[in-house]
């Protein structure tokens, strides 16, 4: 059992839309009360038939993982067996955000109340919204959903931030590390350096004004706290955090 917060960076290799490749990043967070993975990246069935799983989505995403990039995978190679997972905390449902679920049975799985309502109401192409069914319709799934904001162990140490526009129900993360300092974890918020400083338009599947709303209020807090920001895809900020570092602390 960790004895301080820690937070440890993978990507579930990456995907290509319109010619750009970028990371598809998920999160490890070591905490005193346990641990907690954060998204699980592209779901493992992916790694073995695309098309099988994400149907016409596999035409306009293209995903290039390998099934050793799979969460589980990483995790075990830092040798965290699923059992020792106590939350898994869904930013949102898309589906490069949901590849640890059914993967660890003895943890809740957290999301926000409308973004779990909006994934199950949705219907026709997943291309339309990113959805795919079969990744959170599952049996056993312990889901915790959450209303309004959290902070996970009462301590600051993780605290989930409702940033919907890209989905209903988005959430990002503010971390507290001992050495480190304040960490954002912005999710789809904000993919990229780009988007983050006004130039490009974050995607908004849900709504673009409360995409914009989010987007202003990570702005307004980051600057506010001097935290580190991690973007949600960002192929040149996350070769930078990671060349320097896999784990922050």
């Amino acid at each position: 059992m960790p004895t301080h917060t820690t937070l440890h960076l993978f990507s579930s290799g990456t995907l290509e839309l319109g010619g750009v490749e970028v990371p598809v990043p998920f999160f490890l967070i070591r905490h005193p009360q346990g641990d907690v993975l954060v998204d699980g990246g592209t779901p493992l069935a992916v790694a073995r038939d695309a098309r099988a799983h994400w149907g016409e989505l596999a035409d306009r995403f293209r995903a290039r993982m390998s099934e050793r990039e799979h969460c589980v995978a990483q995790l075990r190679e830092l040798g965290v067996e699923a059992p020792s997972v106590r939350y898994l905390v869904q930013s949102h449902l898309h589906m490069d955000h949901t590849g640890a679920l059914g993967h660890f049975p003895d943890a809740q799985v957290i999301v926000h109340a409308r973004e779990l309502e909006a994934a199950r109401a949705a219907s026709g192409s997943p291309m339309a919204h990113a959805y795919v069914r079969a990744d959170f319709l599952r049996e056993g799934l312990a889901w915790r959903t959450v209303h309004e904001e959290l902070d996970l162990f009462g301590d600051g140490s993780v605290r989930l931030l409702q940033t919907p526009g890209h989905s209903a129900g988005h959430m990002s993360l503010l971390l507290a590390l001992e050495r480190t300092g304040p960490v954002l974890l912005t999710a789809d918020a904000a993919d990229n350096l780009s988007q983050w400083e006004g130039s490009r338009h974050p995607r908004a599947l849900f709504s673009r004004e409360d995409a914009a709303s989010s987007l202003v209020r990570l702005r307004e807090l980051a600057g506010a706290t001097g935290a580190l920001v991690i973007f949600g895809h960002d192929p040149e900020r996350w070769a930078e955090l990671t060349r320097l570092r896999g784990r922050y602390d």
